[in-house]
């Protein structure tokens, strides 16, 4: 027997969900997805129950659902979208092009306005993510 849960996600990530894996009513998942819940019960109900005015609620469609898998799916979504936009951005700095101009076209590309996503975080989001990437690139010398 097939139940539906809400969970909140973020308006891009709804907007993702729309334009690259044509949400409309809802997702169906199987049990195959789920993998072990990270997080805390606080943590899960937190994000669950009392979401964020900013966060919209998606219906995912599955047999079953703790609160833990419905909390890591969600979290899932969103790093989805956020890594989307960082190889977006890459790939076209990448090509020549500056970061600030690659992030209007991501946003432009998933019909984001500057209440879904402001241009300062996503640059900030692209900022750290760049200096993760230095790091990587470093060769420990012990």
């Amino acid at each position: 027997m097939m139940k539906a849960y809400e969970i909140p996600v973020s308006a891009p990530v709804l907007k993702m969900l729309r334009r690259d894996f044509g949400y409309s009513r809802h997702i169906n998942i199987s049990r195959w997805v789920f993998t072990k819940a990270m997080g805390n019960p606080q943590e899960w109900n937190r994000y669950l129950n009392d979401p964020k005015p900013s966060m919209v609620p998606i219906t995912v469609v599955c047999r079953y659902a703790s609160p833990g898998r419905l909390y890591t799916t969600a979290r899932l979504m969103e790093y989805t979208f956020q890594r989307k936009m960082e190889l977006y951005v890459e790939a076209s700095v990448d090509l020549g092009g500056p970061a600030q101009e690659a992030i209007n076209k991501f946003m432009d590309k998933y019909d984001l306005s500057e209440d879904d996503l402001s241009m300062e975080t996503a640059y900030k989001r692209w900022q750290r993510y760049k200096a993760k990437e230095q790091e990587r690139n470093l060769i420990p010398l012990w």
